[in-house]
């Protein structure tokens, strides 16, 4: 599970990637929206990061951190019922 925490209009969360790496993912908007949601990680031996779109590196998460991911938009950013993210931080 991620945990998460909110910095502005953002929430980020510190994970493992499905290869090793660690690094986070951040929600900015639902999941109706391609950008609402980013992973970030370092580059190999750099201070640079990369930032890949939430449904183009699927492949690097854990199932289980997916639907944390999905979740958390639906919390943030979703009209669902399940509680707002604020309740569960």
């Amino acid at each position: 599970m991620i945990t998460w925490r909110k910095k502005g209009d953002a929430y980020i969360g510190s994970l493992h990637y499905s290869d090793g790496q660690s690094g986070n993912v951040v929600v900015v908007g639902g999941r109706d929206n391609p950008k609402g949601a980013a992973l970030v990680f370092p580059e190999e031996g750099g201070t640079e990061t990369k930032t890949l779109p939430f449904a183009e590196a699927k492949d690097l998460l854990h199932p289980w951190d997916i639907m944390d991911v999905i979740t958390m938009q639906e919390r943030a950013f979703g009209s669902g019922m399940l509680p707002g993210a604020e309740e569960v931080l």
